[in-house]
């Protein structure tokens, strides 16, 4: 008699606590409204949102669970194995993402299905066409655009830029006249020939060459120039056969004594009446015609040709 009666008793057990539940969802169900907005007034709606669930679907999740534990042999044995299924069942509710909410507790949702190959390949195929079509529109480096070439020919290669020659300046043979000097002190004027550039004024150019002194090839044949440093040449002009020259005032200055005043001087005579046009020269100093030449009294106030040296 006593084991039935503790049979019953333990029968009755999961029963009783089935009907507590289901009591509390009829309870819920009925003020579902109204504990909503106390529980958004209040600010508790985050906490029992279930990990942002919604709240109207608990009360589903609940009756599947106490379906779930109706079906479940093993944990209708005692009341705390189906307090136990019942918070599992909630948790796992809960942990479950918003958009399989609607869905029965235990139910994976299923995975989508691959994509079919041919419309991969299609994407693909669009993809890449897509590019090349960008790659093509781009302009080439440098910021022109290609021209486009019509089917059926070849593309012909950019045009080489030719650089032009440079400019050749005509040039001319100068004859210049320098002295040079022996080991026994004798001086003899000697002929030296320069190419220079070819202008108008060949005689001005020629005596340019010479007040500007000898350079060193001509320095190692010997010669030597006798007009002081720093001579500038200031006019030079032809008429009737006598060349019109005009020095500045350092031509009248030199440390070599008469044979240096005579050697200067006739380095520009022999140097002007080379060419054919010249007989002679008229020396002139700063613009003015002077008689005579330094301090030894060399007469200049006359034009001089070559057989007076």
């Amino acid at each position: 008699m006593a084991e039935r009666k503790k049979k019953k008793n333990a029968a009755l057990g999961p029963l009783f606590w089935v009907a507590v539940i289901l009591l509390f969802i009829v309870l819920f169900l009925l003020n579902r409204k109204n504990i909503a907005e106390t529980l958004e007034k209040t600010g508790l709606n985050e906490v029992f949102s279930f990990g942002g669930r919604n709240t109207e679907l608990v009360p589903k999740d609940l009756e599947q669970v106490t379906d779930q534990i109706k079906k479940d042999p093993e944990k209708e044995a005692t009341g705390k194995a189906t307090g136990e299924a019942a918070a599992d069942a909630v948790n796992a509710a809960g942990a479950a993402k918003p958009a399989d909410a609607t869905k029965p507790v235990g139910q994976t949702s299923a995975a989508p299905a691959p994509a079919e190959p041919q419309a991969v390949a299609g994407k693909q195929a669009e993809s890449a066409g897509g590019a090349q079509s960008r790659k093509t529109a781009e302009p080439p480096a440098g910021g022109a655009a290609a021209k486009p070439v019509a089917p059926g020919t070849t593309a012909q290669p950019a045009a080489e830029t030719t650089t032009k020659p440079a400019v050749t300046v005509p040039t001319r043979k100068a004859s210049l006249w320098f002295v040079k000097i022996d080991a026994e002190g004798n001086v003899s004027r000697t002929e030296s020939h320069r190419t220079i550039p070819q202008s108008d004024s060949p005689m001005t150019d020629a005596l340019n060459e010479l007040f500007r002194g000898t350079t060193r090839a001509e320095q190692d044949k010997g010669l030597r120039s006798l007009i002081p440093q720093g001579t500038r040449l200031l006019s030079a002009t032809v008429k009737d056969g006598v060349a019109l020259i005009n020095v500045s005032e350092e031509f009248q200055f030199t440390e070599y004594g008469i044979e240096g005043y005579l050697g200067q001087l006739a380095q520009v005579v022999y140097t002007a009446t080379t060419f054919p046009t010249v007989k002679s020269v008229q020396f002139l100093i700063e613009g003015q015609r002077r008689e005579y030449l330094g301090a030894e009294g060399i007469w200049i106030g006359t034009p001089l040709s070559r057989d007076k040296f």
